[in-house]
């Protein structure tokens, strides 16, 4: 039996769990979620040319306090990866600032 992971894409250099103005929440993909499951390179084939993919468990995010909520993804995605498509958000009540924090403590 796998551990339920998530998978973030992000380009290099930059921080991968940084919430931007406006955003509720941050994009990641759970690859146990459509069959057979996502792979590392058929999540990155849909992005950017040098982007990365870090995975994190399912338990560590939730252990933050933060929910793993199903989204449906853009529609440029391909049909699996909108859905597998989840984001990470913030736990009940939670301040953003506190949000912010634990998502950099994701990197």
């Amino acid at each position: 039996m796998t551990v339920p992971t998530v998978v973030r894409v992000a380009e290099v250099g930059k921080p991968a769990f940084g919430l931007r103005k406006g955003e509720e929440g941050i994009s990641v993909f759970d690859p146990d979620a459509v069959q057979p499951p996502l792979s590392e390179q058929e999540i990155l084939a849909s992005f950017r040319t040098g982007s990365q993919v870090l995975v994190r468990t399912a338990a560590d995010i939730v252990a933050r306090g933060l929910q793993i909520v199903p989204v449906e993804g853009a529609q440029n995605l391909p049909e699996r990866l909108r859905q597998a498509h989840r984001e990470i958000r913030p736990g009940i009540a939670m301040s953003r600032a506190a949000f912010k924090q634990q998502l950099r403590e994701l990197e």
